[in-house]
């Protein structure tokens, strides 16, 4: 960004800072000329960072019981390890603006503020969202530019009953050019997407009183996958007839419920006049797309979501392809996983180790003075995205198509080796446990009537593992099993070895109940410390 004389900038801050207002408003902690040289790179670098609780050591009565001060060997050594590793990360990612969640309170912020003054990271300016509501964590922002029109918003739902962690806004001033940020921390899955999706609602309902030409970013933890739509209904999170927070409220798909996602691109996203917010999750490989692992499923629960008008050709802008998941040269990983904050459990009861980092990967990406400058218009490439598909497809050519993994040593993923058909099949690979286990499973949306027809689950399969395959109609229903080498029918499971050399054409005949049929719940199951390595293809009902 063009470098501006100190007085015109001061005095532009000067009249901002008269603008201050707003609902549970927190000052930032310097709101003085001394605390801001003026300068104003051409491109800032922003992160966000789930820090995995950080605690001080004061008891306000409302922290959790193993960060409760001297207990479960949380002391003040521990918290000044747990301040070092955090700070180090944020001093090797050199953000000049960085979102983070899970932090008490102001006064465990000020903590990490001070590490990072002694490091040399210095950050003058800071909000924190810990009104109107009061929460056991907190979304803040730190930036090394004034923060201006600081406000925080209520997140009460089910009229009152249930509240969660408060939106935070604040105003970036850069100069001639303002970023407003929304720093959030959605509920977690332990909720039923409802809980996200009025969250969702309630952001978008500030969205909306925002001029057209405002430049925003939304940073966090939304606990929400780039392409939730895919599979929540699968994990049984789906209370919202297929429509979910991030991909639907917030506009980073244009698809309607039940369809796979056609997602808003960095091309069509000022061709729409409705909410439309960026991923760029996007703009990384399909195999790089992770921030943290759940039972051994990649997930991007964090975001920087952007704006159209980031992508326009005047003021900042969104600097093409220079998001990233960062995980420090491998410092943030332990056994391909995040390297989170350890605990020993002792009689059932945790205790810190004093090592780790965060069950998160920190996130960044840059913005730049001027137009936005498109690196890569490959349209091959964004199709490959599932970004231009509008159709339902079965041979995984936008995803998963709601395909979960259900062991924490068994992974899925999309693969472009001797696919059946189009472009992709999906891969189911690892190893089970000690029990009989779900490799992967599906629900596929598909109607069936009182009718005289035998209908059937299809799918082409090769590759081996000891397995069995069962299916059934509604979540209530019993499952049917299909066994041995000709998939006999079955009411329990019988583990068969199959090695299946080339693409093989399956054709199970369901067994209906009650009609009419409206969803069909598909498991691959594999035998307990047994390995499977199975590719499928053309999954379809009919």
């Amino acid at each position: 960004m063009t470098k501006y004389s100190l007085p015109l900038t001061l005095l532009t801050f000067v009249m901002s800072l008269l603008l201050l207002s707003g609902c549970g408003k927190k000052q930032s902690n310097v709101n003085d000329f001394k605390a801001f040289d003026g300068r104003i790179p051409d491109t800032i670098s922003i992160m966000a960072y789930n820090v995995e609780n950080l605690f001080d050591m004061q008891d306000n009565g409302s922290e959790y019981p193993e960060f409760k001060p001297n207990a479960c060997n949380w002391t003040m050594s521990t918290l000044q390890k747990k301040l070092e590793n955090i700070s180090d990360v944020i001093v090797a990612m050199r953000p000049d603006i960085c979102v983070m969640v899970e932090i008490e309170n102001e006064n465990a912020l000020k903590n990490l503020l001070s590490v990072l003054k002694e490091k040399k990271r210095p950050f003058n300016f800071y909000a924190v969202g810990d009104k109107p509501d009061k929460t056991i964590t907190v979304p803040v922002i730190i930036s090394r530019f004034p923060l201006i029109n600081i406000k925080g918003y209520a997140v009460a739902l089910n009229e009152g009953t249930y509240v969660s962690r408060n939106i935070l806004e604040a105003d970036v001033f850069l100069g001639s050019d303002t970023l407003k940020v929304f720093a959030c921390h959605w509920p977690s899955k332990k909720e039923p997407e409802s809980i996200r999706y009025s969250v969702a609602e309630i952001l978008k309902g500030r969205l909306k009183q925002l001029p057209s030409s405002t430049q925003y970013i939304i940073a966090g933890d939304l606990n929400e996958n780039y392409d939730e739509c895919a599979d929540f209904h699968t994990l049984g999170l789906d209370d919202t007839k297929g429509k979910t927070g991030i991909n639907h409220v917030l506009g980073t798909v244009k698809s309607f419920s039940g369809c796979f996602a056609d997602y808003v691109t960095k091309m069509n996203i000022r061709n729409v006049d409705s909410l439309r917010l960026f991923d760029p999750w996007l703009d990384i490989a399909e195999e790089k797309r992770m921030s943290e692992i759940y039972h051994g499923r990649n997930n991007t629960p964090d975001h920087i979501l952007l704006s159209s008008s980031l992508f326009d050709s005047c003021g900042i802008s969104y600097l093409d392809k220079s998001f990233r998941a960062v995980a420090w040269d491998g410092r943030l990983l332990y056994n391909g996983a995040p390297f989170r904050w350890q605990m020993r459990f002792e009689k059932k009861q945790k205790y810190h180790k004093g090592e780790g980092y965060s069950d998160h990967l920190p996130i960044t990406l840059k913005l730049r003075k001027g137009g936005f400058d498109l690196l890569d218009s490959n349209d091959d490439t964004l199709a490959r995205n599932g970004q231009y598909v509008k159709k339902r497809t079965t041979g995984f050519e936008t995803g998963f198509e709601g395909w979960v993994s259900c062991a924490t040593h068994i992974k899925i993923r999309r693969d472009t080796n001797s696919v059946k058909t189009g472009s992709f099949c999906l891969k189911i690979s690892g190893e089970a446990g000690k029990q009989n286990c779900c490799a992967a499973r599906t629900c596929i949306a598909h109607k069936i009537y009182n009718d005289s027809i035998q209908h059937f689950f299809r799918m082409s399969v090769r590759g081996k593992g000891a397995l069995s395959l069962r299916i059934k109609m509604y979540k209530d229903a019993k499952w049917t099993y299909y066994n041995g080498m000709d998939f006999k029918i079955s009411g329990a499971a019988k583990y068969t070895e199959y090695d299946f050399h080339k693409w093989t054409d399956l054709a199970l005949p369901l067994i209906i109940g009650e009609f009419p049929v409206k969803e069909i719940m598909v498991e691959i199951r594999v035998k307990k410390q047994s390995k499977i390595e199975l590719w499928i293809d053309n999954v379809k009902a009919g």
